[in-house]
């Protein structure tokens, strides 16, 4: 296995120190303790980590990918809040851990404007629905966040929750297959 970097408690994607990234049998067989600080990489909201922990044991990759939709599905508005605060701004100079670093890569090729227009949009985002943007930025380049950013801040708050989980879900399915392919 491929040694990676553990998480830590407030921060689940921060370096800390080296550990092996597990294979599914590996994740079935942990204590619940260990468990929950793998799936922690995915998502920092307890009630995700500890409704994978009890979902186990997985047959199939495609088994933990349901789990994780059915988890991310059945998070309250408390739980999604945390579970994007985990999460850096799109743009943000310094992302949270090398996953979110490689998400937003597309971004690198933009231009200053448009990265400062990100980041007003971002805030006035943020000061409208008091969370961050969440958006799965996988292979998506600045202009394109920037321009799903403006069209979802005229979302009402119980429209742009859901949009919000929605992206949390696909950002949780890009992590799962990553922590398993690095092991």
């Amino acid at each position: 296995m491929k040694q990676m970097t553990a998480c830590v408690v407030d921060r689940p994607l921060q370096a800390t120190y080296p550990i092996r990234m597990p294979s599914l049998v590996e994740i079935n067989a942990m204590d619940s303790a260990t468990a929950h600080l793998v799936f922690k990489r995915c998502t920092i909201a307890p009630a995700y980590c500890d409704a994978l922990v009890s979902a186990r044991p997985f047959s199939t990759i495609e088994d933990l990918n349901q789990a994780s939709d059915q988890a991310t599905s059945n998070l309250d508005t408390a739980s999604l809040l945390i579970a994007f605060s985990g999460h850096p701004r799109i743009g943000e100079r310094k992302a949270h851990s090398a996953w979110s670093s490689a998400e937003q890569s597309g971004l690198s090729a933009d231009d200053v404007r448009t990265l400062d227009d990100l980041a007003a949009a971002n805030l006035a985002y943020e000061s409208k629905f008091d969370h961050v943007f969440l958006i799965c930025a996988t292979g998506k380049n600045g202009a394109e966040m920037l321009k799903e950013c403006n069209r979802r801040i005229n979302n009402s708050p119980e429209v742009e929750i859901q949009e919000a989980r929605e992206q949390l879900r696909l950002i949780n399915q890009i992590r799962i297959k990553k922590l398993l392919e690095e092991s």
